[in-house]
């Protein structure tokens, strides 16, 4: 298909779009978004694909998605998207929309074994279509938008209900088709859950639990870093932009290990901009000496890491080495990933309730309905030769 996208720009001509829409079977959707450019990210276009034509709606000129509303919570049209998660739960935080009969075509390509699952490594081993990555970390929220950049939005689009037609039907062939269903209906409803809360605020919970390394620091150490990333975060919020464009990670290591006390110390430090000395340094500086200052009772710790488990009951030790060789050869005929088939934490929750019959595996946590059927009869087989 030629990608000629129509620009969406006018409540009319999206109440007028979602009407045709509702008519058909199956839409490519997908989304652009400004994360890499703002604190506060927001859908910046939405992309849709007929089997003949591409639209590109533009969310920020039209400031509502409404007509669109009907047919994303349609149960009746299938929404296809590659890779969905942060598109449902940023349709999902934008406009209260929960997208319904999904068909993600990255889940159904590991169903089916593809080993490389990005959509332009998709469509070029399989159709030929080589696609342009050029504005891949552009910002979106920029107008007017470039004629380039429509095109190369259109084009995540253009394609999808081809490759979701063939996928589909390989799934079918395998008779994995009911896997991927459930999958995507799971993936529906937890995008709509609390998950969506992006952003803690700051000092809701130390920032320094998520930052690399910070295990191996010191109590005042922490300190100092955990002041630095809260002074970085709340400028960040300020100035709408992402933290790690304010300075980056490993300046914060620098400034944690060298704990500059002054301007001059600090015009020591490698790697900061003219921009950091201008508009950040004495923010930094303030936050060092607030981390220096604090008494020895109020130094923060790192949690204490959890205490190696008890070894294994010999019996789960045998029915865990049982599993995890029935699973390398599943999913060696599968032709899948061994996780896949069965993840660790599932392997090890059978291992322990040792399951005598198939309707014990509806109680056990984690094990989804086509896991079950597919394979819970064999795993009752395994256990059952301790």
């Amino acid at each position: 298909m030629v990608v000629e996208p129509e620009l969406i720009e006018t409540l009319s001509d999206l109440e007028f779009l979602g009407k045709q829409l509702d008519r058909e079977e199956a839409l490519g959707v997908d989304i652009e978004a400004d994360s890499l450019h703002h604190y506060f990210p927001k859908v910046c276009l939405i992309q849709i694909s007929t089997d003949q034509n591409t639209f590109v709606i533009d969310p920020l000129a039209i400031q509502t998605i409404d007509p669109l509303r009907p047919m994303l919570s349609s149960d009746k049209i299938k929404k296809v998207f590659h890779g969905a998660d942060y598109d449902l739960r940023s349709l999902f935080r934008d406009f209260s929309i929960e997208v319904k009969n999904l068909f993600d075509t990255m889940v159904a390509s590991q169903f089916i074994g593809e080993k490389e699952l990005g959509l332009a490594a998709l469509l070029n081993k399989r159709f030929g279509i080589l696609l342009d990555k050029k504005y891949q970390r552009a910002n979106w929220a920029k107008r007017p938008l470039s004629r380039d950049m429509v095109l190369y939005a259109a084009h995540d689009t253009a394609h999808l209900i081809r490759l979701y037609h063939e996928l589909e039907q390989e799934l079918k062939s395998k008779e994995r088709l009911n896997w991927l269903i459930e999958e995507c209906k799971r993936l529906s409803v937890e995008c709509t859950l609390g998950k969506n809360n992006w952003k803690a605020q700051p000092g809701s919970t130390p920032m320094f639990k998520r930052f690399k390394g910070a295990g191996k620091m010191e109590p005042m150490d922490l300190a100092i870093l955990e002041n630095l990333l809260l002074f970085r975060e709340r400028k960040a919020m300020q100035e709408d932009r992402p933290p790690f464009r304010l300075f980056a990670t490993h300046v914060i290591k620098e400034l944690v290990r060298r704990k500059p006390a002054d301007y001059a110390e600090l015009r020591k430090v490698p790697g900061l901009s003219a921009n950091f000395m201008k508009q950040y340094a004495g923010g930094a500086l303030k936050a060092i000496r607030s981390g220096l200052a604090l008494p020895a009772d109020r130094l923060p710790s790192f949690p204490k890491r959890r205490r190696p488990p008890l070894p294994l009951d010999p019996k789960k030790k045998a029915r865990l080495k049982l599993l995890k060789a029935w699973r390398e050869e599943k999913s060696g005929q599968l032709a899948i990933e061994p996780g896949l088939v069965c993840n660790n934490a599932l392997l090890s929750v059978l291992a322990e309730a040792d399951p005598k019959e198939q309707d014990e595996l509806k109680a056990i946590p984690g094990m989804k309905n086509w896991q079950r059927n597919a394979f819970g009869q064999e795993i009752i087989d395994v256990l059952q030769e301790i």
